[in-house]
């Protein structure tokens, strides 16, 4: 039996769990770790057993020397358990490129979240508690030549592609000024 939960404990659970792979994606350590309570405890399939500041600092090392890392979820599947726990299922796709060689190597690692959710000191629905199952993983090759798939074009500025807070997509999370568009 599903039992109750509002739309804002969905919207809430769903935005920490972006964060959660932002956090990944752009080497920001505090917003990964903003999802987790301090003491939470996760299981990643057999890799790694721990809390969540130790999972950084096992995961940063291995992600630096990456070309790329990419995480996607979809499908977050929550409800409140027979418990009063809200715990959740979410469906993620990490994408690993490294470099060998001439040619990229991307890995693309198929899973879920299984998370349980408590609330912090602060109010904020947190995850006390994550299993990590791997569904399946493939790898693919590609010459470094196809790093781009869209020759640019004259004229127009890149966004670069960053993992750090100096990627193109902080600007409009930062309190920045943006482009006036000229006068008619």
């Amino acid at each position: 039996m599903v039992y109750d939960v509002t739309a804002d404990e969905r919207n809430e659970i769903c935005q920490s769990v972006y964060g959660y792979c932002r956090g990944l994606d752009r080497f920001d350590r505090e917003l990964a770790l903003s999802a987790f309570t301090a003491d939470a405890v996760l299981n990643y399939s057999g890799i790694y057993v721990g809390d969540a500041p130790g999972f950084m600092d096992w995961v940063w090392p291995f992600h630096e020397k990456l070309e790329l890392n990419v995480h996607r979820v979809a499908n977050v599947y929550i409800e409140r358990n027979a418990s009063g726990d809200l715990v959740s299922e979410s469906y993620v796709v990490s994408l690993l490129r490294r470099s060998e060689g001439d040619v990229f190597i991307d890995r693309a690692g198929y899973g879920r979240y299984i998370d349980r959710w408590t609330e912090s000191d602060d109010g904020r629905l947190v995850i006390i508690e994550r299993d990590y199952v791997n569904d399946l993983v493939t790898e693919s090759k590609s010459p470094h030549s196809r790093r781009q798939v869209v020759a640019p074009v004259d004229g127009v500025p890149p966004l670069e592609a960053r993992r750090d807070r100096d990627d193109a997509s902080y600007r409009l999370f930062k309190a920045a000024t943006l482009p006036q568009p000229a006068a008619l």
